[in-house]
């Protein structure tokens, strides 16, 4: 291939090395015409018969990945080429996929509010409760007393509906829904939108409820800022399009109502993790694409009951966009004060789960955060010093598993089933590591999530790790399933997402015993 390149004096793209500040001598210099788009327009990410079309080609089932990887393998055995690069490096590749003994975790009981007999859920086999979600009352309902409704007046009708379905959906649920101050727009400009919810905030609104005509982020991002930074209250950005199908409108406004009182301080659902005077911690790191300054936000969520249905949230902004968090020791401390104020008590054990990090940065966390750690027990006075493990929590990771019936040459092949736990044999030599399936998928191949213990001084075996990794996948509230990672990770995901993505500062501080980024 020949490729006229332009004169010399024509200009070359700047990229700097992902995770560094934008200096001169960090920069890579590249030839306009040698780079090439990648990935999906907007445009075309949505439309979604391309993406059906595109999903069927990349999401191949368990029994057509297997026969594409023996195609590829057979490829490789037929060219002398490959075969003698294998031959010089030792190497060689077997024709079969290996063949081991996994086992399978319990199926979890979910916990609901209302009568004992209807409030504990077994999860069915494929690791789904939306049934029960949507029949049973959440633990802690929230009543919703005061709330501003803003609207354009073309979207009136769908405003009445909705409301309709809220009151509906609320009676189902134990939660109680005044009648709203409803303020309709002339226009959807988003000066408008913040006029009218300035203008009409007074100190017992619970609630912002704003359905908007298009998606804009610079409207979102305005609203949010209003009411998460100036003037702290929960807020719920409603498109109206979703309030365009009446067939499934009682089963959008359900989840918003169930979201609404996660937002709002209330509980929705737990599993019984049989842990006394415990702090389960969920770490992630937001890196903003669009940042020449290469910024990255930290999300910090801990639980601070023992259900581990209550928490406190933070996020912090790192300066030069780093993977590692240099302010886990501050919110490690502002976690352990709100733990003692709700209990009386500090927690005995601290269980973090750190998302985000790959195999070459374990070391990195090993010595720098679990210092971070360490120094915030040592700022509390009366010597206190918790057990504490701290694990890293892999979700972009090759690895498949794979569940094989019967002989493995004419057996039926199909993914493992949630709850397989993985411990030896593909695990490393030297950590302490393991491979869970939390999810059922329908569509493609499952893929495992993948743990490594970097730290561990509490008497907690393997096993009760498993099993408490297991649990917590149960209890994120935006999905009445389960989820790839612990709950605490993806909470702790999406609030360093709202900051970076959307707030662009921390939220205030009233809102961080509630999970108001859901």
């Amino acid at each position: 291939m020949s490729v006229v390149l332009n004169p010399p004096s024509s200009p070359l793209r700047m990229k700097p090395k992902r995770g560094q500040p934008v200096q001169e001598e960090r920069l890579t210099y590249l030839i306009p015409e040698l780079c090439a788009m990648t990935g999906l327009s907007e445009s075309t990410y949505g439309d979604f018969m391309v993406r059906k079309d595109i999903v069927a080609h990349t999401r191949l089932d368990p029994r057509d990945r297997v026969k594409a990887i023996k195609g590829f393998i057979a490829n490789v055995r037929e060219s002398q080429e490959a075969t003698d690069e294998l031959k010089r490096w030792n190497l060689q590749i077997d024709d079969e996929t290996l063949q081991v003994e996994a086992r399978r975790l319990k199926p979890e009981h979910v916990i609901f509010g209302g009568p004992t007999s209807q409030s504990n859920v077994m999860v069915n086999e494929r690791a789904d409760f939306s049934q029960a979600a949507g029949n049973c009352a959440p633990i802690t309902p929230v009543s919703i007393d005061n709330w501003l409704l803003i609207y354009t007046s073309r979207d009136q009708n769908k405003v009445r509906d909705l409301v309709s379905c809220m009151r509906e959906a609320s009676r189902k649920l134990g939660m109680r829904v005044a009648e709203a101050v409803a303020l309709p727009l002339r226009d959807d400009r988003t000066e408008t939108y913040i006029r009218a919810i300035a203008g009409n905030m007074s100190d017992g609104v619970q609630l912002v409820v704003a359905v908007v005509p298009t998606e804009r982020d610079d409207r979102y991002n305005a609203i949010k800022q209003l009411c998460y930074i100036d003037k702290p209250v929960g807020s719920q950005v409603i498109k109206s399009r979703t309030l365009s199908q009446p067939q499934k409108l009682r089963s959008i406004v359900q989840k918003i109502m169930l979201q609404i009182n996660a937002k709002l301080g209330g509980e929705l659902w737990a599993c019984n993790v049989p842990l006394q005077n415990a702090m389960i911690i969920g770490i992630d790191t937001y890196h903003d694409p669009t940042s020449r300054a290469g910024c990255s936000v930290t999300g910090f969520v801990a639980s601070t009951n023992r259900t581990i249905t209550q928490f406190f949230s933070t996020s912090r902004q790192e300066d030069r966009g780093q993977e590692f968090s240099s302010c886990i020791q501050n919110m490690t401390t502002a976690a352990l004060t709100a733990y003692q104020k709700d209990n009386g008590v500090l927690p005995e054990r601290v269980i973090v789960f750190r998302d985000g990090v790959s195999e070459g940065q374990l070391a990195v966390v090993k010595q720098y955060e679990v210092d971070q750690f360490e120094a915030a027990f040592a700022n509390i006075e009366g010597g206190y010093k918790p057990q504490l493990v701290v694990i890293v929590v892999q979700k972009r990771i090759r690895t498949r598993l794979f569940m094989s019936e019967g002989d493995q040459h004419r057996g039926r092949i199909s993914n493992a089933p949630p709850g397989t736990v993985l411990d030896h044999t593909v695990t490393s030599d030297s950590l302490y590591d393991f491979f869970l399936v939390s999810q059922h998928v329908g569509k493609g191949t499952v893929t495992p999530s993948h743990y490594i213990v970097v730290h561990n001084s509490t008497t907690l075996q393997p096993d009760h790790i498993q099993k408490l990794a297991y649990k917590l996948t149960h209890m994120y509230w935006n999905w009445p399933g389960t989820v790839r990672v612990p709950s605490v990770c993806l909470y702790a995901h999406k609030i360093a997402y709202m900051h970076g993505q959307h707030l662009h500062r921390p939220a205030s501080a009233e809102l961080n015993r509630r999970l108001f980024y859901l």
